[in-house]
């Protein structure tokens, strides 16, 4: 392996003082366990020259860096390939040199550890008060925890100075450094080396142009650019690697969310998938939803509904049926390999023998289910039900894709010629879609009188003032491809000042739109269900490769200007339980059950937060998938996304 030696290179280091421009390096294939790579600063240009020359070592340019200048040298100090530290530090504080200083005048056994006092490097401004001077630029440190708690990490001890917020968070949000805080104060930020237009790259797929690409895309769309750090790309061992990392790494601070990072939401996927799923398509798989009560063992999984045409609905799977078995693996406590295999087939055609029990008869099923390429119902169950006060219209509305509109459509104009007084719209599994179903759907509800006003406003980055885009309550449809419906013809709409909207852990995006731009104009919702997700953003899939990229682009807010829903919405009246011993749509249902109490007498009733056995339902989280023993769920039932398509 090579190794950082500069102290050994013959370059000398005393012209470093007078040197302005500190370039940062960074070095993982050298360091292969030291989390978020090795960093190195240099202000000599002759020692620049050897990094750039790789007989460093893999040390690579991140783009980052500052212009350094004051009146006080930092003093450089480095370990030794062995015992190490195999790494530079830098500190402008005299007390803390001055200690490393004479720490060495102690003699020591040749194995330990220590850092060696190398000359005065660059000059810096002193913080005062932990704080920088006007017309200078903080300068952050952050460590990578080589010692923790007393005890040696597998990796040698190495900091990073940036003077970019962005570029601390991802260390310490990504990779687990401790934050230092302001350590010095340079002259300005380095001058980021120039991005091209994503245009100029753009389909072309080797490698380096593929990432080119993603930072420039990047660079141009994503809502927080100036959130995202500054990365090598050639560290990256593939584009979907670097793709990973490149977006915000900021934790929310505040509300419910707090902790969670601000991007929960970047994803790729290959532009096949992502063409299917926009046409409702599920690949290779049964066409039935589930969810992991518990994903490690004793584990237990129930279905939350099937698909009418998929192969799961034809062998006779329904809701509330447990998974007990797959390729004679137990649920429980089998092997986990053989369980995942089974429950996210990855081509057509594959054959998995699955034993379910229905708590309902206390009959088991035994079944083997050919994955498909299934077609996804977004509109899955449309009733109407009678009250003491009228018909109520119940739509279970899973999806905001293209095949929704038309089925959409379908579902208002029977639910208008039944004459339905109030309706109950059942997205608790609802991840999201595209903004103009959202749009229509708040017609369809909300009807002419609020034909043209504003439904929702889409705000970009500065750099795209000019995209700001209106969306109205549009009372025609859009007319896409395949969904059966015609550009431009009128919407049925139900002309209600009041919906109930079932929602569960699931229920996001272009979901929490439909709630948000229905109060911007004064319609009452009541929310009878769970917290939703918090999702306010969204963006325009772009294909690249054959993959297609979704950064978040934009935050939407409605008519009132509100777009603060990062924490979610919360529930009018608070169901915890999804009562998987009902089918949706049945009125003893659970969530419905309470829904209709609630219209019937303007409160919620006192157990509907109580939970059955079967009811208590959680995601799976991003931890619970990485495990060795934890089951994954299929990939649709994770959140789903506001998204504008690329064209009609």
């Amino acid at each position: 392996m090579k190794t950082v030696l500069f102290s050994m290179f013959g370059l000398g280091v005393a012209g470093l003082a007078n040197a302005q421009t500190v370039i940062e390096y960074v070095n993982t294939n050298d360091f292969p366990r030291a989390p978020g790579g090795q960093y190195f600063y240099s202000a000599d240009a002759g020692e620049q020259a050897y990094v750039d020359s790789g007989a460093a070592g893999a040390f690579k340019r991140t783009g980052g860096g500052f212009v350094a200048g004051g009146a006080k040298p930092l003093c450089r100090f480095y370990g030794s390939v062995n015992p190490g530290p195999n790494s530079h530090f830098y500190t402008i504080d005299s007390a803390e040199c001055n200690a490393l200083k004479a720490a060495q005048l102690t003699p020591k056994p040749s194995a330990t550890q220590q850092w060696n006092y190398e000359s005065d490097g660059f000059k810096a401004t002193p913080p005062v008060s932990g704080q920088c001077p006007v017309g200078t630029v903080a300068v952050f440190r952050s460590y990578n925890n080589a010692f923790f708690g007393g005890a040696k990490n597998a990796w040698d001890s190495n900091h990073r100075f940036a003077s970019r917020r962005a570029d601390v968070d991802y260390l310490v949000n990504r990779h687990k450094w401790n934050d230092e805080g302001i350590q010095f104060c340079a002259v300005a930020e380095y001058a980021k080396e120039a991005i091209p237009a994503a245009s100029s790259v753009a389909q072309r797929c080797d490698d380096d142009n593929h990432k080119a690409w993603l930072r420039a895309f990047t660079d141009e769309r994503y809502l927080w650019y100036n959130e995202v750090p500054q990365l090598a790309a050639q560290t990256f061992a593939t584009p979907l690697a670097y793709y990973d990392d490149l977006k915000s790494w900021v934790r929310v601070d505040a509300g419910a969310a707090a902790g969670a990072y601000r991007d929960r939401f970047h994803f790729s996927q290959s532009t096949e998938a992502y063409l299917q799923s926009s046409q409702g398509i599920s690949s290779a798989g049964y066409g039935m939803r589930y969810v992991l009560l518990s994903s490690t063992a004793p584990r237990r999984a129930v279905v939350v509904y099937v698909e009418p045409l998929g192969p799961a609905a034809q062998a006779g799977v329904a809701r509330g049926m447990e998974i007990q078995n797959i390729d004679g693996a137990r649920l429980s406590d089998g092997n986990a390999t053989v369980l995942n295999a089974g429950l996210s087939p990855k081509a057509v055609g594959e054959r998995h023998t699955f034993v379910f029990s229905d708590p309902a008869t206390g009959q088991t099923i035994s079944t083997t289910l050919l994955a498909a390429n299934v077609q996804n119902s977004p509109v899955h169950t449309v009733k109407t039900l009678a009250t003491d006060s009228g018909k109520v219209g119940y739509v279970l509305f899973n999806a905001f894709n293209y095949p929704s509109e038309g089925a959409l459509a379908a579902a208002f104009t029977h639910l208008r010629a039944e004459n339905v007084s109030d309706l109950v719209l059942d997205m608790r599994y609802n991840g999201g879609g595209l903004i103009y179903i959202a749009a229509e759907l708040a017609h369809m509800i909300a009807g002419d009188t609020k034909r043209g006003q504003r439904f929702a406003t889409l705000q970009y980055n500065d750099k795209r003032n000019q995209d700001t885009q209106p969306f109205p309550y549009d009372s025609t449809a859009s007319g896409f491809s395949g969904t059966g419906t015609t550009s431009g013809a009128a919407l049925p709409t139900l002309n209600l000042n009041r919906v109930f909207i079932i929602t569960g852990t699931g229920t996001a995006s272009a979901s929490e739109l439909l709630v948000n731009g229905l109060r911007g104009v004064d319609i009452t919702v009541h929310l009878i269900g769970t917290q939703t997700v918090g999702k306010p953003y969204g963006f325009s899939p772009t294909d690249n490769c054959g993959t297609t990229y979704s950064s978040i682009e934009f935050v939407s807010n409605n008519a009132k200007g509100e777009a603060d829903f990062v924490d979610g919405f919360a529930p009018t009246c608070k169901v915890t339980a999804d009562d998987y011993s009902k089918q949706l749509g049945d009125a003893l249902e659970g969530r419905l059950a309470a829904t209709l109490a609630y219209r019937a007498a303007g409160q919620c009733p006192a157990n509907a937060g109580q939970q059955t056995e079967l009811s208590k339902r959680r995601l799976i989280t991003r931890d619970e998938l990485d495990s060795p023993d934890g089951l994954r769920e299929p990939t649709e039932t994770f959140i789903g996304n506001i998204n504008v398509p690329k064209s009609n």
